[in-house]
């Protein structure tokens, strides 16, 4: 593991998994609007939906972590959760709003569950690769 040198400043963490958050939405915004591209050319059919929305909540967590933890020295796994799921409340919040409807279900759970998740042992394979 890397330790802060002398003189550095260790990094705020908190900064860290708010910008690995508000990155891993503008991510979100841009895959989704590539696969919106790729339905109206007919590229892909309307049933790979579901597929594609998991694979895009998945991709844009563990970006969110990975963005988080790169300066991070100690407990990586838990600010890739904390990223990770600071993601899924992010996404929640901008398609609510986008939608003009906030319901809060048991898919909403399963959500932050696979954004902390994915943040998480993101994180943890950052550990243990060594980066």
């Amino acid at each position: 593991m890397r330790s802060v040198k002398t003189g550095e400043r260790a990094p705020n963490m908190l900064i860290e998994i708010l910008k690995g958050g508000l990155l891993a939405s503008v991510l979100s915004v841009a895959l989704i609007v590539l696969y919106a591209f790729l339905l109206w050319k007919e590229i892909l059919p309307v049933g790979s939906m579901p597929i594609v929305n998991a694979a895009i909540k998945v991709i844009s967590a563990a970006a969110a972590a990975l963005l988080a933890v790169r300066r991070c020295a100690k407990r990586r796994w838990l600010y890739g959760a904390a990223a990770g799921l600071l993601y899924a409340v992010l996404a929640f919040m901008v398609f609510s709003i986008l939608s003009d409807t906030f319901v809060i279900s048991i898919a909403l759970l399963s959500d932050f569950g696979m954004g902390l998740l994915s943040g998480m042992l993101s994180a943890m394979a950052v550990q243990v690769l060594g980066k």
